[in-house]
């Protein structure tokens, strides 16, 4: 009671108003404290965890009177509830200082990681050419101090322990999805993030498993510490594909540089009669392969390619919209001959899928990717067959291929 009583002075009363002037230390070493004494005291007095102690806050500046009228037996009834007041009274205290920790904690997370995030981070090249930064390595060493430090100070059920590492989880998140775009300045830097966001993954993965094998959480614990470092790792897993994807970015910046200007003019239509242009794109994407299969590993790279097929796809008739913009007349066609620029057109189609078909073999699930996205543009060229009035085809059996593709009633139902 005596000692109980100390520590509520210290704290600023009940109410704890001197919490925010102690250490992260002490704020831990109060935590621990209380969550020892309950824990031994409802060990030892079973009875005492359900109780409610029949005590008013002002009975607890004076010391109780245990014994009975004798003055000789201690009164059991008496010692009891006072045993549970100061139990109840403590664990809120434990409430307040673990709130106070908590929000220790929120604010050095915050400032590690805009200072981790924020640093310059060594770049390095593996022997077999992939490509990785320190952030990994940086984040979490960070990450372990901060753990292990709270880690150290309370008991290995402590459940403020998983709360703490649950914040830290919570706040690596945050961070991580605010600052991802930063990494990803060029193919190199974007490649090297995808590595190292599968590795801060792999990180996250034995972080868990390596509290909770030194931890004896409760089942509740364990669901609670699975589903924060589970959105954590999503996060990252997530930014990795993410990362190995964007290299479509600036693979296609000296595409468009060198075929924009040519494609669907003149030149294009009268005189590249072996679709050159489309052939710039494929070599160049070739060129490009070579580089992403050292710099990410397999998964990744397939990843990467499945963005390539759409890219082309989409900087083919982005190409194609451009053009048509420029073209100002509705009764005459842009092209010299339509015949010949749709045999153009389809080459180009051809050449573009002959190369990822080329790719199948070693990344069979690619089949169905180029399927899809390549469906777009076979679609678009038999549309404009169709107004080109060179097919058999009629526009209406190209009704439901539209509306599954736009999938927007208001768009295709006037079609």
């Amino acid at each position: 009671h005596v000692c109980s009583n100390q520590i509520i002075q210290q704290i600023g009363g009940p109410d704890g108003h001197a919490l925010p002037d102690l250490t992260v230390t002490q704020l831990l070493d109060l935590v621990a404290w209380v969550e020892f004494f309950r824990e031994t005291v409802e060990e030892m007095f079973p009875a005492v965890a359900t109780m409610h102690a029949t005590q008013k806050a002002a009975d607890f500046e004076k010391k109780p009177d245990l014994f009975a009228s004798s003055g000789k037996e201690v009164d059991m009834a008496t010692a009891t509830d006072n045993l549970a007041w100061v139990n109840n009274m403590l664990w809120e205290v434990h409430r307040l200082a673990q709130e106070e920790f908590l929000v220790r904690t929120r604010t050095q997370s915050e400032e590690w990681l805009q200072n981790v995030y924020n640093a310059d981070h060594s770049k390095n090249q593996s022997a077999d050419g992939k490509l990785t930064t320190s952030l990994c390595e940086d984040v979490f060493s960070l990450a372990a101090v901060q753990v292990t430090t709270i880690r150290e100070r309370l008991s290995k059920k402590s459940e403020a322990l998983v709360m703490a590492v649950c914040l830290i989880f919570s706040m690596m998140r945050s961070k991580q999805i605010h600052a991802r775009d930063g990494f990803l300045q060029d193919l190199e830097t974007s490649c090297a993030a995808s590595n190292d966001f599968t590795r801060m993954s792999e990180k996250v993965e034995e972080v868990v498993q390596e509290l909770s094998d030194e931890c004896e959480f409760t089942e509740q614990d364990v669901t609670t510490l699975e589903a924060s470092s589970g959105e954590l790792l999503a996060v990252y897993s997530a930014d990795a594909v993410y990362a190995a994807q964007s290299v479509h970015i600036y693979i296609f910046e000296p595409i468009r540089e060198a075929i924009v200007e040519e494609l669907f003019g003149p030149e294009w239509e009268e005189n590249l009669t072996h679709n050159e242009l489309a052939l710039t794109l494929t070599r160049t994407l070739e060129d490009f392969m070579g580089d992403l299969e050292q710099f990410i590993d397999d998964f990744m790279l397939k990843k990467a390619v499945d963005s390539l097929v759409s890219s082309s796809v989409v900087f083919y008739v982005k190409c194609l919209l451009e053009t048509a913009e420029k073209h100002r007349s509705n009764k005459e066609s842009f092209f010299m001959s339509n015949h010949k620029a749709l045999e153009r057109i389809s080459g180009d189609i051809k050449v573009m899928r002959q190369y990822f078909d080329g790719l199948v073999e070693d990344m069979p699930a690619l089949r169905k990717v180029i399927e899809k996205e390549f469906e777009i543009l076979t679609t678009m060229l038999e549309l404009m067959s169709i107004a080109a009035e060179i097919t058999d085809s009629d526009a209406s059996d190209f009704i439901l291929v539209m509306h599954k593709k736009i999938q927007d009633i208001d768009l295709t139902k006037h079609a």
